[in-house]
């Protein structure tokens, strides 16, 4: 994977530095470091010191947090243009969750002190960046309201979805979603053993709603996967 640079990017009319002109953008790498993290790569660790914020220039990084056991919990997946981290006052105060890259990304660190001189010197990008920990913070109430309220098989077809938000169109309606994820990362995000996935993944292939082909997942019929999403069970 090669680093690609701001003016490259095909999501910075999406992020925080969307104001900024393009001579500009030289200043703000000034600001910021950026580095290419492997998969399986991690970015920060739960309980270290939170000294600064890292945005996703590309790939994808999975935010988690583990147990007592060793299990680990998938709160969420941070996508190209996702802010990560957390920016609290007292500068001791830690990382609530892991952040590891799902596939090779690459991230761009903020340190605390620069990114303050930077929000000082382009109050728009700050509140571009508080846009995004806003988003953040959304996604993961909705996961919980999701973990609290809504029955396995709904979760994974809600997650089915999701990724298919993002796929190429195939014949007669269908999604096809590249399987970046294993199948016990798939049963972390919905907080789940790896047997029940595995289980559910293969009631949902009995009833044709999806379907597997190499390194591809195909969704045959995102209306009936729609509709177990919004809690009705899978007949």
């Amino acid at each position: 994977m090669r680093k690609m640079t701001c003016e490259q990017c095909a999501v910075r009319e999406m992020s925080c530095i969307a104001d900024l002109p393009v001579e500009q953008l030289d200043e703000f790498r000034d600001y910021g470091v950026s580095a290419i993290y492997r998969r399986r790569q991690v970015v920060f660790h739960e309980g270290t010191p939170a000294s600064g914020l890292f945005i996703v220039c590309h790939g994808a990084v999975k935010l988690y947090h583990s147990d007592r056991f060793g299990r680990d919990h998938i709160l969420g997946v941070a996508a190209a243009g996702d802010v990560l981290g957390e920016m609290p006052l007292d500068p001791g105060e830690p990382y609530s969750v892991s952040a590891e890259a799902l596939t090779d990304s690459q991230i761009c660190y903020l340190p605390r002190e620069r990114l303050v001189q930077f929000i000082q010197l382009y109050p728009m990008s700050g509140v571009r960046l508080i846009a995004a920990l806003s988003k953040s913070l959304s996604i993961a109430r909705r996961k919980v309201r999701g973990l609290a309220l809504k029955q396995a098989e709904n979760r994974l077809a809600e997650l089915l979805i999701q990724l298919a938000g993002s796929a190429s169109d195939g014949a007669n309606g269908q999604k096809r979603i590249k399987l970046d994820y294993t199948r016990r990362e798939i049963a972390e995000m919905i907080g789940v053993s790896t047997e029940t996935a595995i289980r559910l993944l293969g009631r949902l292939k009995r009833k044709r709603i999806i379907s597997t082909a190499h390194r591809e997942l195909i969704i045959n019929d995102t209306e009936r996967l729609t509709r177990i999403a919004n809690h009705e069970a899978i007949a």
